[in-house]
């Protein structure tokens, strides 16, 4: 009898002193803090602040960039140093996307795309997953089922497909890397009701170098700036100390 693969979900990401380091540059340094599932997550920082390479950690993913990075300190996914997971956990738990996920689509439709998240076994079918395309914005543009080409797509509707299918991936962690930064305001309106549904079973981390137009958004904010956490906290705080 075939052994029913079953999925890997955490509830908390702690971070103790995490630091990175390629040779003598410091890429991010004295990471301190902790992640609960349902939580809206804002982080701030301007271009090489060193959050893009934090974010990147979540899912093993720096080292394509730089492969004689050197961690220091503590991630834990729950109880469990991110170390002790195998890639294939790691990128069942957490979902990265930046804007280089946008590109990528255009070379595929959605059935290859479908094949490239779950496998080639994986059953998918726009008919009987047509409410939650809807809701997500996708539906309408889907003219050609499982064969439409990705690159027919606005921006927004490749936004709102990844975010469907990391719904029913049902990863614990999404993280979305200066994503949502290009969106016009009713874009982001839209999007971010989306992610404040998914928030309710997963940590979402929303990455952006133009806070203004993010912060009443998350539960909590962090800033970083040079490598480091300058502030952690509830988002009015920050401004009223500003």
């Amino acid at each position: 009898m075939r052994k029913k693969n079953v999925q890997r979900t955490i509830s908390k990401v702690l971070c103790e002193n995490f630091t990175a380091t390629v040779e003598e540059s410091i890429l991010f340094e004295n990471i301190n803090l902790e992640l609960d599932i349902g939580k809206f997550v804002i982080l701030y920082g301007p271009r090489g602040s060193g959050k893009s390479a934090f974010l990147r950690s979540f899912s093993r993913l720096n080292r394509e960039t730089y492969p004689n990075i050197r961690y220091s300190g503590k991630m834990y996914f729950d109880t469990t140093n991110v170390e002790d997971f195998s890639e294939k956990e790691i990128r069942q738990i957490v979902t990265y996307l930046d804007t280089n996920f946008l590109e990528s689509l255009d070379y595929l439709n959605l059935r290859e795309l479908i094949e490239i998240v779950f496998g080639h076994g994986y059953k998918f079918s726009v008919e009987e997953h047509a409410t939650e395309l809807d809701n997500f914005g996708v539906l309408k543009a889907l003219d050609k089922f499982e064969k439409t080409p990705l690159s027919s797509l606005y921006v927004l509707e490749k936004i709102g497909l990844l975010l469907f299918i990391s719904s029913i991936r049902q990863s614990s962690v999404l993280v979305l890397d200066c994503l949502l930064d290009h969106l016009d305001d009713e874009h982001i309106e839209f999007v971010t009701k989306m992610l404040k549904e998914l928030s309710e079973t997963k940590i979402i981390i929303l990455a952006t170098r133009t806070l203004k137009r993010f912060l009443g958004l998350g539960d909590l904010l962090i800033v970083m700036r040079g490598g480091k956490i300058v502030y952690s906290g509830e988002p009015e705080k920050y401004v009223l100390g500003a």
